[in-house]
Parts: structure tokens; sequence; C-alpha cells
């Protein structure tokens, strides 16, 4: 349950309080291979619940930015043992946002659903740039059935499927010059990147189409019907305003 005092989501007892002695880096007990801080924000299909929840974008925002900018730290707590998931987070050190297992994976991408896509550009072009590559240690975790690659795979083509069902991918930033996707239906996708430098961590336009796309997702069906997807890159963040509608999806709006 959601506690608006802690703004975690935490256990209650039998008669409904809220469990003492809450510490939000202990990991087990109440949660699965995590903390408070990674399995509060798991609400993929609404959001913008979440949102109002914390008491709107700007305070899901300081969360969203506290989660990032926490110390890697954790409490052994229920496992009573570090297990290999802990040491991997501390290894990674991106803050809390341990993308060394699975329930971090979206966790990057929760900014464009307050309006601010320069937090998940530049959070996962360093991710992908400094978590992965060819070495014996190359991957910042366990494989878990390619769900791993399947980050890494879709997060370097410029988009991730955050909400599986809802028929939108969240937009991030691309890692390729070129990518050309070949459908199962016979049709083509086209991803090519302008100014694409290790420094330019921002997007600074993207043309769906050679149509500019004001939207901070892409549909499925955009996608399946073969398109043609140009980025442009950055070196500072746009401060461009986005609205409702240009949000990804969630069950429910805030008041």
């Amino acid at each position: 349950m959601f506690d608006k005092e802690t703004g975690f989501m935490r256990a209650k007892t039998l008669d409904g309080q809220f469990k003492q002695d809450f510490s939000a880096e202990r990991w087990g007990t109440d949660y699965a291979e995590g903390s408070a801080w990674q399995s509060s924000f798991a609400t993929y299909h609404n959001f913008k619940g979440l949102i109002k929840a914390h008491g709107g974008a700007e305070a899901f925002n300081a969360k969203l930015t506290e989660l990032c900018n926490q110390h890697p730290h954790y409490e052994v707590g229920g496992y009573a043992f570090e297990i290999h998931e802990m040491s991997e987070m501390a290894a990674v050190d991106f803050g809390q946002v341990a993308l060394s297992n699975q329930p971090s994976f979206h966790l990057p991408y929760l900014f464009n659903y307050v309006g601010k896509p320069a937090s998940t550009q530049v959070l996962v072009k360093q991710l992908m740039t400094r978590l992965f590559h060819t070495g014996w240690d190359g991957y910042p975790g366990d494989e878990d059935n390619g769900s791993m690659s399947g980050w890494y795979l879709f997060s370097s083509l410029g988009f991730y499927p955050v909400c599986p069902g809802s028929g939108e991918y969240v937009i991030g930033i691309p890692l390729f010059d070129r990518a050309t996707i070949h459908l199962a239906n016979g049709k083509t996708l086209m991803i090519t990147t302008e100014g694409n430098q290790p420094h330019a961590n921002f997007v600074s336009a993207i043309h769906l189409n050679q149509l500019c796309h004001d939207r901070l997702f892409f549909t499925h069906d955009e996608l399946m019907a073969g398109a043609n997807i140009q980025f442009t890159l950055g070196v500072v963040p746009t401060e461009r305003q986005y609205n409702e509608q240009q949000t990804p999806f969630s069950m429910r709006v805030p008041h």
C-alpha cells in the first residue's frame, strides 16, 4: 500500500496499520529482490494514479530524482545475507536504479510521465554506454530469460515497452546511427540518428515519416505499419513543455 508520509509502498499489519521500523533500503521480507526504492514504482498500468498519490508531477519528479541520486546502499533485511542482486546494484552505482535486476528496468523511463524526457534520455544513455560492453562483465546483471538483452535492444533503438499490452513504447534515446528492423508482416522500420556523439545525451527533435513527432511515445500500430524514424540529438536539453495527451499511457489522469 502507498504511504503518503514516506512516499513508498509499504506492508501493513493484519489490523491495517503500516509496519513499524521501516527502512527504505531494507531488502527482503515485504519486498522481492529489492527494497522499497525498487518496489514503489511498479504501477505499470496506472502511473498517473501514482503521480497523484505523490501529490502531483512536481513531487513525483522529485521522488524519481531522489531515487537516482541516492547512494546504492542496502540492508540485507529478510535475506539475512548479501545476495548477488545487492552486490550488483552496488557495482552498477546508479543510485537506487538497480538496472542489474528486472524490477528497475522501467525506472529510467518514468520521467516521461511527468513531461521530463531529458532526465530519461541522459539516464538511459549513460546506462547503455557504461554498463554494457564486450568484456567479461559486459552485462550489469543476470540475463533471466532474455530480459536484460530485451532492455538493451529496445533502449538502443530509442524506445521501451514500459507497459506491455498498452500498445505504446516510451521514447528514450537511440544508441546507433542507423538501425533497420525487418518486421514479420513484411514491413520495414528504419531508425536513423543525427548528431550521435558520446556527449550528445539529449533528443532535440524526432520526425516520424518526415513529420514532427511531439509525443513521448510511439504506438505499436505506427511501428508495425513500417516507419522511418529520425532522431536528432543535442548536447543540452530542450525546454519543451508537454501536455497530458503527449505523455505515455495510464489508466488514470490526475485532477
